[in-house]
């Protein structure tokens, strides 16, 4: 089918669309708990709690070998044994498989794809994090939420043009072409403003928006670089390219790291994303018809 531009402004396009996914709400309760040295055990459960299955599904992963917990009953177990951080991140983990809860049509990416590029990211951003001394949940949330802009720029390019496909590019490039010549600009924008709306700070907000240019950053250029280094090792475990371009060096600069170090990241991420796309049976997810 013939592309023809689509004029929008991103601010346009995401107030266009009628449902967008309300799980990352949630997600930014979560967070603020986790910064709340006055939040209790209680506080933290009552807000899983109120997502139908969600306990569930958080006990479920909890009882997992990723987090060497044990066998928990219950979410109030879970929360004690594990402690706080690890249940945010399960929680993280099982509210933006909901996000992502069906397939792409415009980009061609199934559901099952779709979690494992989210998983990938996060795991990634967590590592780098943690070897840079960074907020290790911040930045695994981030990397979950980096491409939700996807499910909306999906959403609105099959009510307006029904038949588009993107196309993949090379790295680094990935959609941004693609989308560009339809839209006039990617989806770290949209990403953005959802993130926005959710109420996430600023910091965040920002580092999803300069994704593909953290050098650009005004103030969370680091975040940025961080976002742009795990979106790198997500391309590697997800695409398996014989000849993706590295890192760019400079950008690298920003983390206070060096390109030889991400291979030290990439071999623990990739381990780290197999155990988890398996306790959560990513790849029997099969793309909506």
């Amino acid at each position: 089918m013939k592309l023809t531009m689509l004029f929008s402004t991103p601010e346009e396009l995401i107030g266009q669309i009628k449902t967008l996914p309300s799980s990352p709400q949630l997600m930014q309760r979560m967070m603020l708990l986790l910064d709340d040295s006055n939040s209790t055990v209680d506080s933290l459960v009552e807000v899983i709690q109120q997502e139908r299955s969600l306990a569930a599904r958080v006990v479920h992963l909890a009882n997992s070998p990723i987090y060497n917990g044990g066998t928990c009953g219950s979410i109030e177990e879970a929360v004690q044994r594990l402690g706080y951080a690890a249940v945010h991140e399960a929680v993280m983990t099982v509210m933006a498989i909901e996000t992502f809860s069906t397939s792409l049509r415009v980009y061609r990416c199934s559901t099952s794809v779709l979690w494992r590029q989210a998983l990938a990211t996060a795991c990634a951003a967590r590592e780098l994090a943690r070897r840079t001394n960074d907020d290790p949940n911040r930045a695994y949330t981030l990397g979950l939420l980096h491409n939700v802009g996807m499910v909306a720029i999906d959403r609105w390019v099959q009510q307006k043009q029904p038949g588009v496909l993107l196309d993949l590019g090379n790295w680094p490039d990935e959609w941004q072409t693609s989308e560009t010549r339809l839209l006039g600009y990617d989806h770290a924008e949209p990403s953005a403003i959802m993130m926005r709306g959710w109420g996430f700070p600023p910091s965040m907000v920002e580092a999803v928006k300069y994704q593909f240019r953290p050098e650009g950053a005004p103030n969370a250029g680091a975040m940025a670089a961080l976002l742009y280094a795990a979106r790198w090792v997500r391309r590697q475990i997800c695409v398996r390219e014989t000849a993706c371009q590295l890192p760019d060096r400079d950008i690298l600069s920003l983390l206070g790291m060096k390109v030889a170090d991400m291979s030290p990241v990439l071999q623990k991420v990739a381990v780290e994303v197999e155990v988890l796309a398996k306790t959560l049976k990513v790849d029997q997810v099969h793309a909506a018809a």
